[in-house]
């Protein structure tokens, strides 16, 4: 099933699914046979699982996710004649724990920005001012952006893989509202990549590792070829967390900066819905999930 679902996949979800299935599912059912699998056997593997979360080996979204794999393969079994019902549609997800995701207040959002590098600002003040992924910040063009003195929007088409560009996580396009101030710095990152690619800006990533000159600066050594994406570890690893230390602020991950913008909008009076259209959810019971108790 999984070498059948591999043409259909993103990179990323096929080697999840494998991760997935090598790990938590053969070693519970790959030695029955599928007419053998009941609702109380895959209940059981839930339970089993669930007693690692409160050990702290694994979180309720990577068992959920365990569990919703099953449900599409045990899909393909019944399409294919091979069951009569999937056991697996009957067996609940785990509720998943509330988290407080940490964020920058927005008197650290400038100690933040002071204190990353020349060549990571930009994309910084990206991530706060729009709130997208790394993945979707990395694979922008500069024809993504419309930018107006007053405002402007980018539109979000696709984002950044392993090694290549593919879709979003949605597999669907958003346009992002942002301000001027942002609009301001994504000019200049504009203006900046036409110098080096010789006014072919459109479609020229908009932010590329810079080249190395001495050992001690950031990028890549020029035989490692020019124009090359971010690499997002640089990025998260490096950069990011050199940025906090500058900062004199708490660890937290680089996705915090996506929460950082939901934060902001929410502070300055927006809805739920302004912040689940930003930030490209296909469902707000997920904003609520994440974002709801700010609103209150």
């Amino acid at each position: 099933w999984l070498t059948r679902r591999k043409p259909y996949l993103e990179p990323g979800t096929w080697s999840g699914y494998e991760v997935a299935g090598r790990k938590r599912l053969v070693p519970a059912f790959g030695s029955r046979s599928l007419g053998e699998l009941s609702v109380d056997d895959i209940r059981e593997c839930v339970a089993e699982l669930a007693q690692r979360i409160e050990s702290g080996d694994l979180a309720a979204k990577t068992v959920n996710n365990a569990l919703g794999i099953l449900i599409v393969c045990l899909n393909s079994a019944v399409d294919d004649g091979l069951l009569g019902v999937n056991p697996a549609l009957r067996v609940q997800r785990l509720p998943p724990a509330h988290i407080e995701r940490d964020y920058l207040r927005l008197d650290e959002i400038p100690r933040y920005l002071d204190a990353c590098s020349n060549v990571y600002r930009p994309l910084a003040e990206l991530l706060i001012g729009s709130g997208l992924r790394i993945s979707e910040a990395l694979a922008l063009r500069a024809g993504d952006l419309e930018l107006e003195p007053t405002g402007g929007t980018i539109v979000v088409y696709r984002s950044r893989k392993r090694d290549a560009i593919g879709s979003t996580k949605s597999d669907r396009f958003r346009a992002v509202e942002i301000g001027p101030t942002l609009c301001a710095a994504l000019r200049d990152q504009v203006a900046l990549r036409a110098e080096l690619t010789g006014g072919a800006e459109g479609d020229a990533f908009l932010f590329v590792m810079p080249v190395r000159m001495i050992k001690r600066s950031s990028g890549r050594w020029q035989s490692a070829g020019i124009g090359r994406p971010l690499d997002r570890n640089t990025v998260s690893r490096d950069w990011h967390k050199q940025a906090l230390e500058d900062a004199a602020l708490r660890d937290m991950p680089l996705h915090a900066l996506r929460h950082t913008a939901a934060a902001a909008w929410l502070a300055a009076g927006n809805s739920l819905m302004y912040v689940q259209r930003q930030l490209g959810h296909a469902d707000i019971s997920t904003t609520e999930r994440y974002y709801g108790h700010l609103e209150r």
